[in-house]
């Protein structure tokens, strides 16, 4: 079974798709979907209580997330294209 980590990383994830959906429906889905993953995240880890709470572990690095997100952020190119 998923712990509750993994939950609040699709949540996460349907998040940072939500703001870079075109369509207005598919970003309302999105945020929903994320909502759903939060709650089924935080259920499980007051059940089992070993997992940490969303806040707790550390953000990624600005230069993991500048390659998971190059058209959010411009990525290394952008720099190059001034």
């Amino acid at each position: 079974m998923p712990s509750a980590v993994y939950f609040h990383r699709q949540a996460d994830i349907c998040l940072r798709l939500a703001l870079i959906a075109s369509d207005e429906e598919v970003s309302n889905r999105l945020i929903l979907m994320a909502r759903e993953y939060t709650a089924k995240g935080a259920a499980l880890g007051r059940q089992s209580g070993g997992d940490a709470p969303p806040g707790a572990h550390p953000p990624a690095s600005r230069e993991t997330e500048d390659a998971a997100l190059p058209s959010l952020t411009g990525g290394a190119d952008a720099a190059a294209d001034c």
